[in-house]
């Protein structure tokens, strides 16, 4: 049954996605939420992932298709999808995974008047097999004025999200290195108006040729400046700038030094923060903590 008649577009973006393509196409034009656009560019495919799309759109027509004559990347083909996006309100979508048919009338029951709201997702493996873990397996999820929760790690996945469009224009510009994800979530919890749903919507398919697993971890230099933007948004509540701010000027004052006890202490000190939404072992974050003293 649907919440409301309000039009949602999907915004998907698909590069050489031919092999998991037509499953995801399918649980999408599935969705018992019935008023959606699709909106879907391609960013200059080589294989058939074209075709699959033209098939689709010849038997729904609330599938829209762009085609890049030249490849953009992933950020800039994000943009574009979003730009071209009608609705309110933007669920985003990846080519390789799979949509549970009630993810949008869900997501839109829960959103309220929040900017952004994501759910848990369980992942699969390239034959579609539910591996057991889940978003919820690394992660814990937070809601409200959380921002301080999210400077060194992300509990939101994209792919997760639906969203309030006018939250696309208070988080731009985007950072070009950064994820975009990670940035919307920022910026809707630096208001307060981010919630979550532990209900599994999504399967994700996590295999080789994934963007997230070809990604190599974070350096220092990209944590510090991913701190950086975040300081600098211009929505970041007072002590959540100074608090940065603070860390900021530790990690400057550690170039100077083999291992930065007041760092070390900082880190420790707002060990609680610092590591809350991601999952990981007293011992693991404490060897993070020391590592990152270390000049």
């Amino acid at each position: 049954m649907e919440i409301t008649a309000e039009l949602i577009s999907i915004a998907l973006c698909t590069y050489n996605g031919e092999a998991y393509l037509a499953e995801q196409l399918l649980s999408l034009t599935r969705q018992t939420y019935k008023n959606i656009e699709i909106v879907i560019v391609d960013d200059s495919s080589s294989d058939h992932t074209v075709s699959i799309i033209r098939n689709f759109q010849a038997a729904d027509s609330r599938i829209k298709l762009y085609c890049n004559e030249q490849n953009l990347g992933f950020n800039a083909n994000f943009k574009k999808a979003i730009s071209l996006c009608t609705a309110k309100y933007v669920a985003i979508a990846d080519q390789d995974d799979i949509w549970m048919e009630d993810k949008l009338s869900i997501m839109m029951a829960k959103i309220g008047d929040n900017l952004l709201c994501y759910h848990n997702s369980a992942y699969i493996n390239d034959q579609g097999t539910v591996s057991g873990k889940s978003t919820l397996s690394a992660h814990r999820f937070t809601e409200g004025f959380c921002s301080n929760l999210l400077v060194l790690n992300n509990c939101v996945s994209g792919h997760a999200c639906l969203i309030r469009k006018e939250l696309l224009d208070q988080a731009s510009p985007f950072p070009q290195d950064l994820y975009y994800d990670w940035w919307l979530s920022y910026t809707a919890a630096c208001q307060g108006r981010i919630t979550f749903t532990t209900e599994t919507l999504v399967h994700y398919r996590l295999h080789n040729n994934s963007i997230t697993r070809a990604d190599k971890k974070h350096s220092k230099a990209l944590r510090i400046q991913n701190f950086r933007y975040f300081r600098d948004h211009s929505l970041t509540p007072p002590n959540v700038s100074l608090f940065l701010s603070s860390l900021l000027y530790q990690y400057k004052k550690s170039e100077s030094r083999f291992f930065s006890l007041p760092l070390f202490t900082m880190l420790l000190k707002n060990y609680a923060v610092l590591f809350y939404t991601r999952k990981r072992s007293l011992f693991s974050n404490l060897r993070f903590i020391f590592r990152e003293s270390i000049n």
